[in-house]
């Protein structure tokens, strides 16, 4: 992908700059179809190459002042959108996840608990979603309306159609004082095509070579104008089927787990799962058969058979090391649990954009754009289902009676279809803006611009109801037994055969989610030049801002409550809450010459947001432009950025949740057996996880700082190098469940359950804090020692810092014209040299780079040859440590040692390998690489057909070593293959 450093153009002198400029990729590949320049063509190009340092004055992502170098303070990326398309992406946001400065990671679409179908925030520098600007013709959108990951609020870099991008252009980097909040880890400003020449149809088709995944794209595009108005449309309609995990047979199934990770009961009977996760089970609870005291009782002969591929004959393994007995717990019906898992979204787009400009004469223009989105997304993960309570059941043990319980998940079939068990999003983002723009006195440029943009969500889920599903399989209750367990008789048949969906239609409904945010603003900015200064015009520009942002979170009021017994859903805790607030913004900048070779770019900014803990906040940016040649470039900036309180985390509403754990006070109070805290030992169950936002919290506040030099070498050959450093300090976040129970054992006893001992211990405040979070009922005999468990409270506060620091390095060189045709050379690379953290102020700076993406690499040769075109790119990706790194390798048998005693086998002297020693782990993951590409020939001026590949050698990333096959995989979908008919008239 070829990034160029160019800078935004206005409608007037965008195109030229585009054209001029030999660095933009774009030029060379679309100005001649043939691929043959024009003496005048040639002429022009050469006199670009010798004056490009002295371009038309132009507005760059990064600065509202207009400029005439092509290279300024901070460095800016550029990728066009018909070079979006020649590499091989579908969508806007496969693009800018490719850009070498996004190295952090987001959700995948496979994570159990996305709570979000069609949401693809971008994580700039490692600094995490929602802190990098998304902008829309240099104007702000609307929040995705759902919290992301249950937390935060971020910009969608998804629901941008990538017909109407003309191109994106990319600040990493701290411009708070330029753009306000948000600003701390970069700028996307994507920029939507102003002007058409003609009339565009075009249509592409493609799909995984591996199967699934298909894709349809169509597209109608282009321009009408008259002497004083223009006007540009696109209509773009997207499908791409659903992945699921049933289309990849190396993730479709527990025993997929890598042959590394197997324990020493997997590797004795030759399977990867001991215990695959149960569909259908019946429980002898009386008879201690197992290790685990339960005995699993046949199903009928064809039970499992009677579900098609989705069950199978199961029996449950178990294996002890020390005395090599391996036993039977009996037979079930095991699922394919990850059949049917989405591995990747399904969705269907449909967009339509409008964009036209009048001329009221020669000093005014008004224009207005609109743009509407809609899309439908589908995914699935685990299915659901009824688990009994233990109960008696007098038919027992041949009529003497015993305990049992008893499992099923319900399948499609059984809930009316596959659409039943599916999660459907449909969401709609209108957008709509309108100005004027002009000029003042032959001398200042200025524009005013008002917006609306709205984006809603509708979340249909399945649910089922506990209560009644009680009724329909456990029947009426008895009585109760001498024991004290109720006393059921119910109707195996339901629970070994398919029921009809007739029966489950009354506990099986559709649950329906809403959402919806919008944001107001209201812009005007001022730009020239103040008055010649002895090395030069002192350039200035001014903006004033006002916006008023809103959210709203509407839950399906039968998934309310809290009951074990109503209402299920698949999301965890249920989101609530919703607000308003306003903000203002004003700014200014200067851009002063204090030498010939000398430039200094200064900007301050002051925000006020409302509903925060902070008046208002003021930012500052100091940049210097030193030429000494007009070939080199030697550049620094310095900044401050802040980030208001994300809405979700202010106006969150108290929602809950039940969920249990694992009470490690009771465990260390109980005297902490055999060094381990067992789940089943220590079940804290049915915890009330509180889940609120916080009035209280301030605005998280940060450094940038960047420096480097742009040096073009000879002709056609352009270098740039950046070392950049960014620090944030008060970062909001929760303080997640598990981490307070965590935090409270510490606080309370000095204790962490794997016997480690904490650098930096946590002070008295926030130990303090942690306690009222938790909340217990008195010490009851048979309970918890520390008090049984019954609320959590979990809430947002300031308290992580992160640094992060690393350098960026771009090439660009366009070869001397050959026989057989042009070709274009680009080169990034980002290294993150440093990434640190603490979770709170009182903790040390941890340097965790080396677990993290240490670096991103792209390269890209094009190739232009008279009706001929074609590219190829490489991304690559650093692996880092994997997870396991510093750990103990197996013994050959499988079993791992603690790391807690260097690797040696002290478990038990009955061990085969006891007193023995492993080596310590210190494999990385490999590098990840792909290569894309597209071919394309122009028949004539009006036909053209393009093919396209990304992940043309068809590779799957995994991580051998990470023990859950499912999340270790980089990418599931292999190769996509595609082509693409183009008419234009």
């Amino acid at each position: 992908m070829t990034r160029s450093k160019v800078f935004r153009c206005t409608a007037l002198s965008g195109a030229l700059l585009l054209a001029m400029y030999p660095l933009v990729d774009a030029h060379a590949q679309q100005t001649q179809p043939d691929g043959q320049a024009t003496p005048a063509d040639q002429a022009q190009k050469d006199k670009s190459e010798k004056d490009k340092n002295q371009l038309d004055a132009v507005v760059v992502t990064g600065s509202r002042i207009k400029r005439s170098q092509a290279e300024g303070p901070a460095p800016v990326t550029v990728l066009t959108g018909e070079q979006l398309k020649k590499e091989g992406f579908s969508t806007v946001y496969e693009a800018v996840r490719s850009l070498t400065e996004a190295v952090g990671n987001v959700q995948n679409d496979y994570d159990w608990g996305q709570s979000a179908v069609n949401v693809k925030p971008l994580n700039l520098r490692n600094l995490g979603p929602g802190r990098s600007l998304l902008l829309i013709n240099g104007r702000r959108v609307a929040d995705y309306p759902l919290p992301y990951g249950g937390k935060g609020n971020v910009a969608n870099f998804n629901n941008i159609p990538t017909g109407i991008v003309d191109r994106i252009e990319v600040l990493t980097g701290s411009a708070s004082a330029i753009y306000g909040s948000d600003a701390m880890g970069g700028v996307v400003n994507v920029i939507l095509k102003k002007s058409a020449q003609g009339q565009t149809l075009r249509a592409k088709w493609g799909e995984a070579t591996r199967g699934g995944f298909r894709n349809l794209d169509l597209e109608a595009s282009g321009g009408l104008s008259g002497k004083k108005w223009n006007l540009t449309y696109d209509l773009q309609h997207f499908y791409r089927g659903q992945l699921l995990a049933k289309d990849r047979p190396f993730m479709d199934s527990e025993d997929d787990v890598p042959y590394q990770d197997w324990g020493p009961g997997q590797r004795h009977f030759g399977v990867g799962a001991l215990t695959p996760s149960a569909g259908l089970y019946l429980r002898d609870r009386d008879a201690p058969a197992n290790p685990t005291g339960r005995t699993y009782i046949a199903p009928p002969a064809g039970a499992c058979d009677q579900y098609g591929s989705l069950y199978y004959l199961a029996s449950r393994l178990a294996y002890d090391r020390n005395t090599g007995t391996a036993s039977n717990g009996g037979q079930y019906c095991a699922q394919r649990v990850f059949q049917n898992w989405s591995l990747k979204t399904g969705s269907k787009n449909d967009s339509g954009y409008l964009y036209g400009t009048y001329e009221v004469n020669d000093k005014l223009e008004a224009w207005a754009s609109v743009g509407v989105w809609k899309t439908s997304g589908q995914f699935n993960t685990f299915l659901d289902g009824f688990g009994s309570p233990v109960y008696w059941d007098p038919r027992a043990n041949n009529g003497a009676g015993g305990d049992r319980s008893f499992l099923k998940y319900q399948s499609p079939g059984e809930l009316g279809g596959e659409k039943n068990v599916l999660t459907i999003s449909r969401e709609t983002s209108i957008d709509l803006s309108a100005g004027l723009r002009g000029r003042i006195a032959d001398r200042y440029d200025w524009e005013a611009s008002v917006g609306r943009a709205v984006y809603s969500d509708h979340e249909s889920f399945p649910t089922l109801n506990q209560g009644l599903m009680q009724d329909y399989y456990m029947g009426p209750q008895l009585g109760t037994a001498a024991n004290g367990n109720p006393i059921y008789q119910p109707d195996y048949n339901k629970l070994w055969n398919p029921v009809p969906a007739s029966d489950t239609a009354p506990f099986s409904k559709r649950g329906d989610n809403k959402a919806i945010s919008f944001l107001n603003q209201a812009q005007v900015t001022m730009s020239g030049d103040l008055f010649k200064g002895w090395a030069g015009p002192i350039g200035f520009a001014s903006t004033l801002e006002y916006g008023k942002q809103g959210y709203h979170l509407t839950p399906d009021p039968k998934t309310l409550s809290n009951d074990p017994d109503g209402w299920y859903t698949p999301f965890g805790n249920i989101q609530q809450g919703g607000g308003t607030r306003s903000h203002y913004g004003a700014a200014l900048e200067f851009k002063v010459p204090l030498l010939k070779m000398l430039t200094a770019d200064l900007a301050t900014r002051y925000d006020k947001y409302q509903a925060t803990q902070n008046a208002g906040k003021l930012t500052y940016q100091m940049g210097l432009e030193f030429r000494p040649t007009s070939t080199l470039l030697f550049r620094g900036t310095y900044g401050t950025s802040f980030r208001a309180p994300d809405m979700n985390f202010i106006y969150r509403q108290p929602s809950t949740g039940l969920k249990s754990m694992t009470d490690l006070n009771w465990c260390y109070l109980d005297g902490w057996p055999n060094r381990q805290c067992i789940f089943d030992t220590y079940k804290a169950s049915n915890i009330v996880i509180s889940r609120s936002g916080s009035p209280d919290l301030r605005y998280e506040t940060g450094t940038s700082l960047s420096y480097g030099f742009v040096w073009d070498a000879f002709k056609n050959f352009s270098v740039s190098v950046d070392l950049w450093d960014i620090k944030i300090k008060n970062l909001i976040d929760d303080i997640s469940e598990d981490q307070l129970l965590l935090d409270d054992a510490y606080c309370k006893y000095h204790w962490t359950p794997d016997g480690s001992t904490r650098a930096s211990p946590p002070s008295a405040t926030y130990c303090a804090d942690v306690a009222k979070r938790i909340i217990r009922a008195p010490v009851v005999p048979g309970g918890s020692l520390a008090g049984n468990i019954t609320q959590i409270n979990v809430q947002p506060i300031n308290r992580a810092d992160t640094h992060v620091r690393g350098l960026d390095i771009h090439l660009n060189y366009a070869l001397p014209k050959t026989r057989i045709g042009t070709f274009r050379l680009g080169a990034a690379l980002t290294n993150q040299i440093t990434y640190e953290t603490r979770q709170f102020p009182t903790d040390q700076l941890e340097n965790s780079r080396a677990y993290q993406t240490t670096y991103k690499f792209t390269g890209n040769v094009n190739w232009n040859y008279q009706r001929w075109n074609a590219t190829l790119a490489m991304y690559q990706k650093a692996g880092g440590r994997d997870n396991r790194y510093g750990g103990c390798m197996p013994f050959a048998d499988g079993y791992i040692p603690s790391s807690g005693t260097y690797c040696q086998d002290l478990s038990s002297p009955a061990s085969p390998t006891y007193g023995q020693w492993t080596a310590t782990h210190k494999e990385h993951r490999p590098a990840r690489r792909y290569f894309n590409g597209s071919l394309g020939y122009q028949f004539n001026d009006n036909l053209k057909i393009n093919f396209y590949g990304a992940n043309l050698l068809n590779k799957i990333y995994q991580d051998k070593w990470c023990g859950d096959f499912a999340y270790c995989v980089d990418d599931p979908v292999g190769r996509e293959l595609s082509a693409e008919i183009v008419y234009h008239f």
